[in-house]
C-alpha cells in the first residue's frame, strides 16, 4: 500500500510565490501529493492548486501584474488597512469558485479564531471565502466574518499548517517555510512599519519552531531578498528558489516515500 503523502503551504506574503515552484517541482518529479494544507499565501497558492489550475499560467501571470493593484484600502480605517476583496475575487476565479467537495486534491487552510484564540481548520463551503479568512493579516486586511466567527491570519498561530495533515491520516508530511527563520537582521535603520513586522516575524518564528517539528520534511526556500508583503517584481527569483529547494530535497524525498 503507497503512503499518503501531505504538502503544507506556509504563509509569508509574497515570499510565498515559491510555493508554485515547489508544486511545479514535485509535479514535474512524479510526486503526488494526496492533500494540501494552507496559511495565508499557501491557503492562496495551495487553493488554486488543488482545483487543476495550471501554475504556469499561475506564473505567467503573477509575473505580469502588480499585486497593489489588487489591494482595496477600507476607509474608515477600523479592524484594518485593506478590505480584501479584490484579492478574494481573484482567489475566486483561480479555484474557478469551487467547493473543498469539488477539489482535485483534498485541500485545507486554517486560520484563527479571534475571539476566542483558536486555531480552525477550514475544510467547507466556498473555498474563496476560507482562504480569504487564513490571509486576514491582522492590522493590513480587515477579519474575516465566516460561519458566526472572526478570522484572523492562521499564521498568528500556525504559520506551516503540517498537523492537519496528520490529523488527516497523512503518512509523509512535507512542510515548506518561507517566513523569517532566526537570522541576523539589521534593525537599525526600520520604521515602525518594519519594526513591526520583523517583531511578528520573531514570535511566529518561535511558535515555527516547535511546531514544524510535526513535519518529515521542513523545506526551507531561500526567499528572505524579498522585502514587501505584496511586491510582484521578484516573483520569478522566488518561484525558481522553491523549485530549487525541492529538487535539492528529492533524494530525501523519495527515501521517505519508498521506505
Amino acid at each position: 500500500m503507497s503512503k499518503k503523502i501531505g504538502l503544507a503551504l506556509g504563509a509569508g506574503s509574497a515570499k510565498g510565490f515559491a510555493h508554485i515552484g515547489v508544486l511545479q517541482a514535485l509535479d514535474e518529479a512524479g510526486i503526488h501529493v494526496d492533500m494540501i494544507s494552507g496559511c495565508s499565501m499557501g491557503a492562496i497558492i495551495g487553493g488554486i492548486y488543488s482545483v487543476g489550475t495550471d501554475l504556469y499560467m499561475l506564473e505567467r501571470f503573477i509575473k505580469s501584474i502588480k499585486l497593489y493593484d489588487y489591494l482595496d484600502v477600507k476607509l474608515p480605517l477600523a479592524s484594518g488597512l485593506l478590505k480584501g476583496e479584490r484579492l478574494q475575487d481573484l482567489v475566486r476565479v483561480f479555484t474557478h469558485d469551487k467547493t473543498f467537495s469539488e477539489t482535485k486534491t483534498p485541500f485545507c487552510c486554517v486560520a484563527v479564531d479571534a475571539e476566542t484564540g483558536k486555531l480552525d481548520v477550514l475544510e467547507e463551503g466556498p473555498m474563496h471565502e476560507s482562504i480569504r479568512a487564513s490571509m486576514s493579516i491582522p492590522a493590513f486586511f480587515e477579519p474575516v466574518q465566516l460561519n458566526g466567527k472572526t478570522y484572523i491570519d492562521g499564521g498568528v498561530l500556525e504559520r506551516v499548517p503540517c498537523k492537519t495533515l496528520r490529523d488527516h491520516g497523512m503518512d509523509v508530511v512535507i512542510g515548506v517555510d518561507v517566513g523569517y527563520h532566526g537570522d541576523y537582521k539589521d534593525v537599525s535603520d526600520m520604521g515602525v512599519y518594519q519594526l513591526m513586522n520583523h517583531t511578528i516575524n520573531i514570535m511566529q518564528w518561535e511558535l515555527t519552531k516547535i511546531r514544524r517539528e510535526e513535519a518529515d520534511i521542513m523545506l526551507v526556500p531561500e526567499v528572505l531578498f524579498v522585502r514587501g508583503r505584496f511586491q510582484t517584481d521578484q516573483a520569478g527569483a522566488t518561484i525558481d528558489e522553491g523549485r530549487r529547494a525541492v529538487n535539492e530535497a528529492l533524494p530525501a524525498i523519495k527515501k521517505l516515500i519508498d521506505s
